[in-house]
Formats: structure tokens, sequence, C-alpha cells
């Protein structure tokens, strides 16, 4: 059971996932497969898209769609600080103070304890282990799969010291894997969800992880080239209160002004 989506940029593949669920029996599906071409563009009609999210969550007290993206990339930080911004204020300063349950994916990538004693930055060492690799020309592009995880080659979010008993809140996204392409000048991106809201979380997110590749490609030297997306669990969800009718009438709104764009890019350049 395999639901493919290819598309050219991630707002377009958050709605056609949405057609298709919405369609769907129980409104839901296993695997569903993100392909995203180029995740960083993001058209004016795209925001605008964004903007008619923003306006349900918000009408249900939910996290706009920019709050979800910033649960996984500090892109604020990014922006007014550059990397500093990322590996030193936002775990040292920020994070702390943020209201959490399990904490926030963005923390997870960013402090890691090690033993009793020591505390690593997952994101920081995968940074500068690929900024090497593209320096240097390595041949290596995909080390330490099928279960053998390295911080240094991917991300996991998962933590079975604080995870492993809850029946639920917990974190959807469970793990993160970057490749170096075979030019070595392209990075892309793929991403696992054991569990995926697509009203309620799933544009933030995938939004957020954009601006994650963002970041890991500029700052270690490489070119963002895609983004995958697979959610092991899809859903139309209904659990923020909202109805039929008003989810109908968001994919409508959205189809139409996804009938013509143009792009631009989702986080300017920093000189």
């Amino acid at each position: 059971m395999i639901y493919p989506i290819s598309t050219r940029t991630t707002t377009e593949a958050w709605l056609r996932a949405v057609e298709f669920l919405f369609k769907a029996r129980d409104r839901c599906a296993y695997n569903m497969i993100l392909d995203i071409e180029e995740p960083i563009s993001l058209s004016p009609a795209e925001k605008q898209v964004s903007e008619l999210v923003d306006r349900l969550l918000t009408s249900h007290d939910k996290l706009p769609v920019a709050s979800v993206a910033g649960t996984i990339f500090p892109a604020s930080h990014y922006l007014r600080y550059g990397a500093t911004g990322v590996f030193e204020h936002y775990p040292k300063r920020v994070y702390p103070k943020l209201e959490k349950t399990w904490g926030t994916y963005a923390g997870r990538m960013l402090i890691r304890q090690v033993g009793k004693d020591k505390v690593i930055n997952p994101l920081e060492i995968l940074v500068d282990k690929l900024r090497h690799q593209a320096a240097n020309g390595s041949p290596k592009r995909a080390v330490y799969e099928l279960g053998f995880v390295d911080v240094m080659a991917d991300l996991p979010i998962y933590d079975p010291a604080t995870d492993a008993k809850k029946p639920w809140n917990q974190p959807c996204l469970a793990h993160l894997s970057f490749k170096m392409l075979e030019d070595h000048r392209g990075l892309m991106l793929t991403a696992l969800y054991r569990n995926h809201y697509y009203v309620e979380r799933a544009l933030g997110n995938l939004l957020g992880l954009s601006q994650l590749l963002y970041f890991v490609a500029r700052e270690s030297g490489l070119e963002p080239r895609g983004l995958v997306c697979h959610s092991t669990f899809a859903r139309v969800d209904f659990d923020g209160g909202w109805k039929v009718g008003e989810v109908s009438k968001l994919i409508e709104q959205s189809r139409a002004l996804l009938s013509a764009q143009s792009s631009a890019a989702l986080l300017p350049v920093r000189n």
C-alpha cells in the first residue's frame, strides 16, 4: 500500500495529498509519499494558500503554519543571526524557555544528551561532516542506514528514554535522513512520519522541513535539491473541531489559487 505524489513545490504536494485523503475511505491512507522537486520555492499564490490554512487553524485556536514550521527549524533565528542563531542562540537561550511536554523537533536536533555529563549538537555535527565531505569530494553519499543510526549522517527524533512508554503525545516525526547526491553538489532530505495530520500540521511540517534542508545545504556548501516526506499513516484530521464543509472549502479555494504560480525563494539568501 503505497500512495506516491510527485510535484514541483511543497504547497502543491500538500494540496494533492489533502485532495486524495479527503476522498479516501475513512479519509486516511498508509504510506503517503510526497516527492518534492523544488521544496524551497514558494510563489505568491502558495503564500496565499498558507494564509487560508492559517485562517482555518487560528479560528479553532490552533497554531498557524509558521509556528508549526518553527517546531522543526527556527528560521527567524537563522535569518536574524545566521548559523550562530541556530546552533547557539536557539538551544541555549530560547528552547529552555519554551512550554513543552516532549519538546520540539528543533530542540531534539540541536540538543542531545550523551551519557550522564555530555551534551552534543547533532545538527551541527551533521553540517560539519557534510561540509567536509563536499569540500573533499568524498565518495560516501549514504551511510549508517538500516537501523545503524549515526548522528553524523542521520537525525533520529524518537528518544526511547522519554517516548517508549507514551501511548500518545509523542513526536510524529520519527527520522530525518540527508543524502548528498552523486555530483557532490546537491543535497536531499527524506523525512519519516509515523502519524501525520494533514490539516493541522502537514503544511507547516513541510515548510519547516524545506527550511531545514535549505539551512543544512547552504551551511554545507551544497544546493538543496529535493524533499521526500513519507507519512506511514496520513489522514485528513478533524480533531481540531473544523467541519467537513470547512475542509472542502479550503481545498477548493487552495486549488483555485494554485492555478497560476511564479516562484520566489522560501528563505532569502544571507550575504
